[in-house]
């Protein structure tokens, strides 16, 4: 990750000075003055500065900065530092109007990292939005009305809704680990109870999990999706005509290669909607109900840590957990109880690494030169070109294809391993520039006699259908 070639050396400095504070709070208008105003005036932005920031302004000391005497006299002056501090640091620049006019500028990177701030700080939990539907919605209706645009249009926004799906996913799983650790450290009832049905359940369970259970449902979705896609791949010059108007719209360097990243992204959608209940909500709901369950005990002890043993026993680990003086506690309180230390069996418990003993130094082995002569290199490209050149895959390719025109991998007759090679190397060559012949590789594999290659169809140019 090269961070520091899209973005200057010194943006985050400021976020790591004594007045930390006060800069993200400056950096909180800045995005306000962006999202409202689509040309920011300076004396905007000052303005905004100097109402907002306030009291932050009057209270800063600015000790270690570089600010001028004039600068630090009043609250304008600091706004202004502000201004030129920030600018300086490359959060904004500055370019002059057609009116004479300061106008602030924000760069890509930094309205990025700006909405990003604001979505941490956002104390309203954000809605996830509706991937699964909106995904089969877009080929719905490119399959029901559209032209060959709106559905490679489709295709590709369902790719996008696809992976951000699968991202929201891998977000809720490591939020409720995360909620997790934040139990462990609480001691308290009523701060269990709110971190369980106040942030977890409304941040967590109400905004993403239970849309997928009821409206945005991966198994409602799924198989339409998949029969959509499905019915797409079976029409061949659909697909072609699809790669072209991708082609028109610069998705890719050549034709081939447009055709070929439009069967792997239905193949990929495909695919992730197979394995996203398994591979992902599965596992979700499996630390969901973990998470409930601690959850459960640990409002359990806490409620009744002085009415039974387990609780008693809770707080007495808890304490010592936190007592430096621990080790000398545990002797004292060891012929009262049994205190083991914890540990599982495993496949590797059976068994004890051998120790290595002392490696003594040995005489040197001679190692002999085994690089093949000249001769033998000369031997070996004649074998290489009398057997495998262009001209002996042409005329193998030629064979295959017969008068028909075409074959697939059932066709091939793999016997030995000279067939299983020149099989493989007729693929490679239709990807040549200039080649008469062009591939199609589909999903699966073909096993000959012990030899599996792709399922695929190789076919004369103009006789693909």
């Amino acid at each position: 990750m090269k961070l520091f070639d899209a973005v200057p050396n010194d943006l985050f400095s400021v976020l790591a000075s004594p007045n930390r504070i006060l800069y993200a709070d400056a950096l909180t208008v800045l995005y306000d003055a962006y999202r409202d105003t689509l040309k920011i005036p300076e004396e905007k932005l000052y303005s905004m500065l100097r109402s907002k920031l306030e009291h932050q302004l009057a209270e800063a000391t600015f000790e270690g900065e570089d600010i001028d005497e004039d600068e630090l006299r009043d609250i304008s002056g600091r706004a202004r530092f502000l201004i030129r501090k920030l600018c300086s640091k490359g959060w904004f620049e500055k370019e002059r109007g057609d009116d004479f006019g300061e106008y602030i500028t924000v760069p890509g990177y930094s309205s990025r990292i700006l909405e990003l701030f604001q979505q941490i700080t956002n104390e309203e939990p954000s809605r996830g939005y509706s991937y699964v539907f909106g995904t089969y919605s877009s080929l719905k209706v490119a399959q029901d009305g559209g032209g060959v645009f709106e559905k490679m249009s489709a295709l590709y926004s369902s790719y996008d809704s696809t992976q951000s799906l699968i991202k929201l996913l891998q977000m809720v799983y490591h939020n409720v680990k995360h909620y997790f650790q934040l139990q462990i450290d609480m001691q308290n009832v009523n701060d269990v109870l709110s971190a369980h049905f106040d942030d977890f359940g409304q941040t967590v369970v109400e905004t993403y999990i239970r849309p997928l259970k009821i409206r945005d449902s991966v198994p409602k979705y799924r198989v339409p999706i998949q029969s959509i896609l499905d019915g797409w791949l079976e029409d061949d010059a659909l697909i072609t005509a699809m790669a072209n108007s991708a082609y028109q719209d610069r998705r890719g360097e050549t034709l081939e290669s447009c055709r070929s990243d439009i069967l792997q992204k239905i193949f990929w959608i495909k695919e992730r909607y197979d394995s996203i209940e398994s591979d992902y909500l599965d596992e979700i709901d499996a630390q969901v109900r973990r998470y409930t369950r601690a959850t459960t005990q640990k409002l359990e002890n806490l409620t009744n840590r002085d009415q039974n043993i387990r609780g008693n026993l809770n707080y007495l680990l808890t304490a010592l957990s936190r007592n430096s003086r621990a080790s000398e506690l545990v002797e004292q309180i060891q012929p009262a109880f049994s205190l083991c230390e914890q540990s599982y069996l495993s496949e590797k418990s059976l068994w004890f690494r051998k120790r290595p003993g002392k490696r003594e130094k040995a005489d040197p082995v001679m190692i002999e030169d085994l690089t093949p002569g000249e001769a033998a290199t000369r031997q070996a490209e004649l074998l290489l070109h009398s057997e495998y050149g262009r001209a002996e895959i042409s005329a193998y390719i030629d064979q295959l294809l017969g008068e028909r025109g075409f074959c697939y991998s059932k066709d091939m007759t793999l016997t030995d391993d000279k067939s299983y090679i020149m099989s493989l190397l007729s693929v490679l060559a239709t990807s040549d520039v200039g080649t008469p012949y062009v591939a199609e590789i589909y999903k699966g594999a073909f096993t000959e006699n012990g030899y599996t290659i792709p399922q695929l169809k190789i076919a004369r140019k103009g006789t693909e259908k």
